[in-house]
């Protein structure tokens, strides 16, 4: 039987030491993969690499989930994305990125995993059928049968929106948040700098000129950053938006969506003193964002509006207290 062992560690070497997720490394450790996945040489074998998933299955829900899957999973070697890795073995780019996930949640590290796929899947993005498909090769990559069974028990989906200003910390939370919710690797966090800059065809930290800033691109990106996350819904996947939803009607086409699918909806509103934001904006290095010190000082100037119906966090403290707030507010009793 074909058979593919376990990484201890990613292709780009060791993955980061346990303890506080160090974001840095783990983004660097997902544009590494990225990087070897791009030189490796693209084969159409979609029929070999699922019966090698086939073979490698050791449970029925895993079988079942193969048979589920396989048309998504043939569809993906026809786009290109079965490619010689290893020993030269046809296999999924994702099943790959999947080993390096499956180590980390071994040693309980949820946060640091959603952090890793999340970063690939915005380097090299691969729709929503693609985060969809991860729990079934993470599945196959974890040797312990319960765990891997685990993995595949089906998780309701829902959509958290964080919104606030220019540096109220939402990409922090946000990326803390991404390993607590929905079926592992976890939510898939959708941030609308990262879709601003992938319209541009640019790679996330890219900056922009103020040109790529304008209420058309602005439209422009909150509609493709919507589509994706109605996309990663209906797929069953949980989905958390980070943006400024400066405007209502951003707000509201966010919980109509929710509503369209029939998921939980939850919104969150952090705030902070504008120097707090300020500083926080100015001591950014190698972000998605291109907010300035002006940009955040220009957003203080315009109203927001009506939040009614979603919960305003103070983000001025640690993140400590901020992440169980938003959980209480998340997990929240539904009526």
């Amino acid at each position: 039987m074909a058979s593919a062992a376990v990484k201890r560690q990613g292709p780009g070497g060791d993955l980061p030491a346990s303890g506080t997720s160090d974001v840095a490394a783990l983004h660097a450790l997902a544009e590494t993969i990225v990087q070897a996945h791009g030189r490796a040489t693209v084969t159409p074998a979609g029929a070999s690499f699922r019966q090698f998933l086939m073979e490698r299955a050791q449970t029925s829900a895993q079988r079942s989930a193969i048979a589920l899957q396989g048309t998504d999973i043939e569809r993906r070697a026809r786009a290109g994305r079965v490619r010689l890795l290893g020993d030269g073995i046809p296999l999924d780019i994702l099943f790959d990125l999947a080993g390096s996930l499956a180590s980390l949640l071994e040693q309980d590290r949820a946060a640091d995993a959603a952090i890793l796929a999340n970063r690939y899947l915005d380097l090299s993005p691969q729709g929503a059928t693609g985060w969809a498909l991860l729990p079934l090769m993470l599945s196959l990559q974890t040797p312990d049968l319960t765990a891997a069974n685990r993995l595949l028990e089906p998780a309701a989906p829902q959509l958290i929106v964080i919104g606030g200003l220019s540096g109220t910390g939402k990409s922090s939370l946000s990326r803390l948040l991404g390993g607590l919710y929905g079926r592992r690797p976890g939510a898939r966090v959708l941030r609308s700098d990262v879709f601003r800059k992938r319209l541009a065809g640019l790679l996330p930290e890219t900056r922009l000129p103020p040109s790529h800033y304008t209420r058309r691109n602005d439209a422009e990106t909150y509609e493709a950053l919507f589509e994706s996350a109605d996309d990663h819904l209906a797929c069953g996947s949980t989905v958390i938006l980070d943006a400024v939803f400066l405007n209502r009607s951003e707000r509201e086409v966010a919980e109509a969506l929710a509503l369209q699918a029939r998921v939980p909806f939850t919104g969150i509103w952090l705030e902070a003193p504008d120097r707090d934001r300020i500083a926080r904006v100015a001591a950014r290095i190698g972000d998605a964002s291109d907010a300035t010190a002006e940009i955040a000082r220009e957003q203080a100037r315009r109203p927001v509006g009506d939040l009614f119906g979603w919960h305003r966090m103070r983000a001025n403290r640690a993140m400590e207290l901020i992440v169980p707030a938003a959980r209480a507010a998340i997990e929240r009793p539904r009526r």
